[in-house]
Parts: C-alpha cells; structure tokens; sequence
C-alpha cells in the first residue's frame, strides 16, 4: 500500500503544479506578437495540459480511489470535505480545458479574470485539502445538516423546497 500513497501523491504534485502552471501559461497568449508565437504557445499549452496536468489527475485520483477502497475506515468527515473539495479541482480542470480549447484560434484572448479567479479558489482548494489531510479535524453528525444524515434526506430536501 506504501506504493499506491507514492503514487497517489506524485500524481497530485504534478497535477496541483499543473493547476497552478496553466492559467500564467494560458495568459501568455496575451502577449503573442506573430504565428510563431501563438504555435509555440498553443503547444506549450496543450501539451501541459494534456501530456502532464491531466494524466497526472487520473494517476491521482485513481490512486486515491484505491487507497479509499482498500482502507475503507479513513472514511470519516474530513475525508467527505476533501473528496468535494477534490471535485471542484476537478471542476477547475475542465475550466482550463474549456479555455484552452477556446484559444485555439488565432487573435482570440483569454479570459483573464476568469482564469485568475479559477487560479486563486484552486490554491485555495489545495490549501484546504493539505490541512485536512494533515490534521484530519472531527466533523462529527452535530455540524452536519439533518437531512445530509438520514437516507433520502436529499430526495426530501428537495421535495420540500418551492420551484
């Protein structure tokens, strides 16, 4: 299993420095004078983002669902935040693949204060799984909501609230 945590945590230090890289390196499309230029970043970006960032998230988030499955008692409340807080990285990703396809055309700019504010929630995203990871607080059933803690208490939740 000491393998698997290697894995799992080379996957997602190359992704998070991937999920940091991206955005300076989608920005610097900004700055294309030529052809040349915009072709040497077009494929500096795409291959970052392909090559490296994205199956360094599958390597990631495969590793961390096998770690899940063949350790099933780390399932507790911090564990619940950091896997939601995993998706919305994983939301952010495809932010940046949905830029990055949109730049595909010559002269088109990027979104700078889009892809800013998707860099600073992911750095803040990484940072709060670190600390989760790292003090593994108690959320006990008392900070939870009601509904979250019965079955079907989605399928109420949603019932009970006007359209």
């Amino acid at each position: 299993m000491a393998w698997l945590k290697f894995l799992h945590i080379s996957g997602l230090l190359i992704w998070c420095a991937g999920l940091i890289y991206l955005p300076g390196l989608l920005l610097a499309h900004r700055t294309m004078t030529n052809r040349e230029d915009f072709i040497r970043i077009r494929n500096a970006s795409r291959f970052s983002y392909n090559a490296i960032t994205s199956p360094a998230a599958f390597v990631a988030i495969g590793a961390g669902t096998a770690l899940l499955l063949l350790a099933p008692g780390v399932l507790q409340g911090w564990m619940f935040v950091k896997l939601a807080l995993v998706g919305l990285l994983v939301m952010a990703h495809v932010q940046y693949g949905f830029v990055l396809s949109a730049l595909s055309e010559p002269g088109s700019q990027p979104p700078r204060l889009r892809l800013l504010a998707v860099w600073s929630l992911v750095f803040a995203m990484m940072t709060a799984i670190l600390w989760l990871v790292l003090e593994k607080p108690f959320l006990g059933s008392s900070r939870l909501p009601s509904w979250l803690l019965e079955p079907g208490g989605l399928q109420s939740l949603l019932t009970s609230t006007p359209i």
